[in-house]
């Protein structure tokens, strides 16, 4: 009679094992949220036009070259910002010019095309190596020469 009674059991224990080995039943897919906001474009990374004129610029004034560096700027260029005052491409160049002979150096950075003519970019100022301004900078062109500067 225990043998029979240890046979159950063990056919009991076999089929609970059994049963417990089963496969795992196949996962269902994530839902995927479905945004119904309007999506916002990325800012277009600045490559040709506007922006080639400001990297052209900005590539003279980095290799020390303003007189190459002013060939982009317009007779009646509107600079504003830094720490000087300019008026025309006259003192402007003046200034970038003294600027380059003194040690100052620039970085420019993520420039983002905001419309047809006008670029944003970070920028930073150094003096002999030590920062001594950042910030937004925005440049506008119009019939491929830059007409206005704003330095932060």
């Amino acid at each position: 009679m225990n043998t029979k009674r240890i046979y159950l059991v063990l056919i009991l224990l076999v089929s609970i094992l059994a049963a417990c080995g089963a496969p795992a039943p196949v996962p269902t897919a994530i839902p995927v949220a479905i945004s119904t906001s309007t999506p916002v474009p990325a800012p277009t990374l600045a490559t040709d036009g506007t922006a080639a004129i400001t990297n052209g610029f900005w590539d003279a004034v980095l290799a020390n070259d303003i007189d190459a560096a002013m060939a982009f700027v317009a007779d009646d260029v509107q600079p504003s910002g830094g720490p000087g005052s300019f008026y025309d491409k006259a003192t402007f160049g003046a200034f970038m010019s003294t600027k380059s002979e003194t040690g100052f150096t620039y970085e420019i950075g993520d420039l983002r095309v905001v419309s047809e003519d006008t670029v944003r970019y970070d920028m930073k100022v150094y003096e002999n190596g030590n920062l001594i301004a950042s910030g937004l900078t925005t440049l506008t062109v119009v019939d491929g020469m830059i007409v206005q500067i704003k330095l932060p």
